[in-house]
């Protein structure tokens, strides 16, 4: 039976895997093992997107909390808020911020919860779970809001 012209056989893909290999083995010796690791590092996670993230997901939660009254639950409308600033944070980037915004999700919950409860944190013991509990909480909508931001800005992205 013919094969397609768009197929690939094993032996070429074999044929391209060591090539890459090879070529990965010839740009291990040019470089330093830090230069390395800083690229590879760069490359999952990265400092600057998370300040961004991190101003951008704190103003979330701040005018979440500020502008959405929702009696009962404290920090849920903060949380909305961590949502939607990784909700527009995965929108608007062209690479995938989801360490960066579950990371910054998690200190804005987490100091939010931290600072809401400090007298509970300074003079009982009930404070520290509720900050780990909200910087739980924080990671999550952060990391569910740039998943769901990143999914929508690749649909609408792509050719159809």
């Amino acid at each position: 039976m013919p094969q397609r012209s768009d197929q690939r056989t094993r032996d070429s893909f074999a044929d391209d895997l060591t090539e890459t290999l090879q070529d990965d083995a010839e740009q291990e010796t040019d470089s330093s093992f830090v230069q390395r690791a800083k690229h590879r590092a760069g490359s999952i996670f990265s400092p600057k997107l998370f300040l961004v993230a991190l101003a951008l997901l704190g103003g979330g939660m701040f005018a979440g909390n500020a502008f959405v009254p929702l009696p009962f639950v404290d920090n849920l409308a903060g949380l909305v808020g961590v949502f939607a600033g990784a909700f527009l944070l995965g929108l608007a980037v062209e690479r995938s911020t989801l360490l960066e915004s579950a990371a910054a999700g998690a200190v804005a919950a987490g100091l939010t919860a931290l600072l809401g409860n400090l007298a509970l944190t300074a003079f009982g013991d009930a404070g520290l779970p509720l900050a780990v509990f909200g910087a739980g909480t924080g990671l999550l909508a952060g990391a569910l809001g740039a998943y769901f931001g990143g999914d929508l800005r690749n649909g609408l992205t792509a050719d159809i």
